[in-house]
């Protein structure tokens, strides 16, 4: 039996396959492949015989995926979604509903690795810190993810050009602790914002409730900012899709 879960966001989609109880993470796929290729581009060894998703991506297009998914593979798509306690976790959120789903299975393949206490770090478009401690989600902190804040910027300076050095010097950064020019200002300076933010976060914790929290960190910017985090962590970037098929497996126990 082939089992295909996707993890749905703006621009990308991350996908996994457990095929007779092995599970495999492939190469993420745009949304600009699957407007040209069709579902083809999700390389699988056969018709899944069942489909997951989560989505925090657009609306409509989650809907014309979940149509393509039905014409093309001829199953319907199940949606998982965040829940007030399932799989040893309880949602700290007072409305369980207005928690987001990557966050919640974030925080489930975060237990299916460590047992609790541990952060959860999700370097996304926005990025996100969950704390669980004894099976409870303590809560967590939403503030603007690397790129979010820096195409903010750029695009506030009226400077168009500066908009696309931006979005392409980073990759051309120097090893100067100091920028130089604005571009390279931004990318430095969010940087050391972000980073800086989640080692005070850990700190904090730590001294609050008197433990030694493990770190995990997943997301599409979360290469960016290991190598100036001050606590041993894992990176996993499958993290959202190992939670989506821990709660499966769960639930299909039960």
């Amino acid at each position: 039996m082939l089992k295909l879960f996707l993890d749905v966001g703006n621009s990308f989609v991350k996908w996994a396959t457990v095929l007779d109880n092995t599970y495999e993470v492939h190469e993420a796929v745009s949304f600009e492949q699957i407007e040209t290729e069709g579902l083809s581009c999700f390389d699988v060894v056969k018709s899944p015989d069942v489909v997951y998703f989560s989505s925090v991506g657009d609306a409509h297009r989650v809907d014309e995926l979940k149509l393509a998914i039905q014409e093309h593979w001829q199953v319907f798509p199940i949606q998982l979604t965040a829940q007030k306690q399932c799989c040893g976790l309880t949602s700290g959120y007072t409305d369980f509903n207005q928690l987001g789903d990557d966050r919640w299975f974030a925080m489930q393949g975060a237990l299916g690795i460590y047992s609790d206490p541990v952060i959860v770090v999700d370097a996304g478009t926005a990025l996100t810190i969950d704390a669980i401690q004894d099976g409870q989600h303590l809560g967590g902190f939403i503030v603007p993810g690397l790129y979010t804040m820096r195409v903010s910027l750029a695009k506030n300076t009226q400077n168009l050009s500066l908009f696309n050095d931006v979005e392409t010097v980073d990759s051309e950064r120097k090893d100067n602790l100091l920028a130089t020019n604005t571009a390279e200002g931004i990318l430095g300076g969010t940087l050391y914002m972000t980073v800086s933010f989640i080692n005070q976060v850990v700190f904090d914790l730590n001294n609050q409730l008197k433990t030694q929290f493990k770190l995990i960190i997943t997301g599409g910017d979360a290469r960016k900012i290991c190598s100036l985090i001050d606590y041993e962590f894992d990176y996993v970037p499958d993290l959202v899709l190992q939670g989506m098929v821990n709660i499966e497996e769960s639930i299909k126990k039960e």
